[in-house]
């Protein structure tokens, strides 16, 4: 540590000796247990480092746990930094976001214990091929908001162990690959602003313990996979501002709480237990080419709804909607909806957003919605 406190020099952050000749008392510095002063952790979030002078003396603290230099202006990851420290078996997650790291993804070699890596909001680029295939126990990567490229890397640690993927916001191409699914113990996807495009592998339903898939702008195409039905566990299903066709498989929204598909070019009519399913709380089906009614059947759960720049026809189930007593935005202008504007809308107390412009809706407007308070 007195090693340490002299490589760093930072006005924001006070590793003085001499001040305070107990390291213990130090800001950003954890340690074992009140009985144990072995440091477990090191913190130099948010305190303007640019120099990386001092990340090879890190790798002497041989209990090091957990490192997080996030938010500072690093601009490089010493090689004497990533020999070392891959020695530290112990070490279980390096935080290196929302600084400037540039150049290509480091190699990392050794790292046996690191569970969490993330080199988010950064200015790395090029490829990615073997350079994290060495981290065996890689449980959470996260590489979102850099300027990679090539295709949707698939070399994330032998083991397989992997949780958590975030690749958003990069510049990604190629398919999704099918090898994805080979880690079986993802609860999260996240590939979204990237230029992917293809289609979604059937077998994407195989990660059974998913809770999380975000495709958001991309280019992918063709129809989304029916297996999607299949994960029990998924509770956000994102894919927006796509090229996605042919109809919304039945029962996608079987177990989710949120589901966007948003700005592609699906058709058909929507499912109708496609609304329903007892836990969801947000629907976005807005700028499709879906066409017929709107299901009556609709979950008590549900806080927003679009459903605007459709095809969509017949009345407005008002009956059904009026028993929304959560329901806060209701979205389905642009379509070629008909009859009148019930009364019964007033009893949506919670609503603050009501969108019925551009259809062909008929009658005069019920008082009733003046007792909409939050509107």
């Amino acid at each position: 540590m007195i090693n340490l406190s002299k490589s760093l020099n930072v006005t924001n952050i006070s590793w003085d000796i001499n001040k305070e000749p107990n390291p213990c008392l130090w800001k950003g510095v954890g340690f074992k247990s009140p009985s144990n002063s072995s440091v477990i952790q090191i913190s130099l979030s948010w305190v303007s480092l640019s120099s990386s002078d001092f990340l090879p003396p890190v790798c002497q603290i041989e209990s090091l746990h957990i490192l997080d230099v996030s938010g500072n202006h690093l601009s490089k990851i010493p090689s004497g930094f990533l020999s070392d420290c891959g020695k530290l078996d112990g070490l279980k997650l390096l935080n290196f976001s929302y600084n400037n790291l540039e150049g290509s993804l480091p190699v990392f070699v050794g790292f046996a214990g690191l569970e969490f890596l993330d080199l988010s909001h950064n200015r790395l680029s090029g490829a990615i091929d073997l350079e994290l295939d060495g981290l065996v126990g890689l449980r959470s990567l996260n590489l979102s908001l850099n300027n990679f490229t090539g295709s949707v890397p698939t070399r994330l640690g032998k083991s397989k162990v992997m949780k958590e993927l975030q690749l958003s916001m990069n510049k990604f191409h190629g398919i999704i690959p099918v090898d994805i699914v080979g880690y079986h113990n993802l609860t999260l996807i996240d590939f979204s602003a990237n230029n992917i495009s293809g289609s979604v592998p059937d077998r994407i339903g195989e990660l059974s313990k998913l809770e999380v898939l975000i495709l958001s702008s991309n280019s992918l195409s063709g129809e989304i996979p029916q297996s999607l039905s299949n994960i029990t566990s998924l509770t956000r299903f994102a894919a927006n501002s796509n090229k996605f066709n042919g109809p919304i498989p039945a029962g996608i929204a079987k177990h989710l709480r949120n589901l966007d598909l948003s700005y592609n070019t699906l058709s058909g009519s929507i499912p109708s237990d496609l609304l329903s399913p007892l836990n969801l709380q947000t629907v976005d089906l807005s700028n499709n080419r879906l066409n017929g009614s709107i299901p009556a059947a609709l979950s008590q759960s549900l806080v927003r709804l679009r459903l605007g720049s459709n095809s969509l026809d017949d009345v407005i189930p008002t009956a059904a909607i009026a028993e929304l007593k959560r329901l806060t935005y209701l979205e389905l202008e642009n379509n070629t909806l008909t009859g009148l504007i019930s009364p019964e809308l007033g009893y949506c107390q919670s609503l603050a957003l009501l969108n019925l412009a551009q259809n062909q809706l008929s009658g005069s407007l019920p008082m009733e919605l003046g007792k909409l308070s939050h509107l």
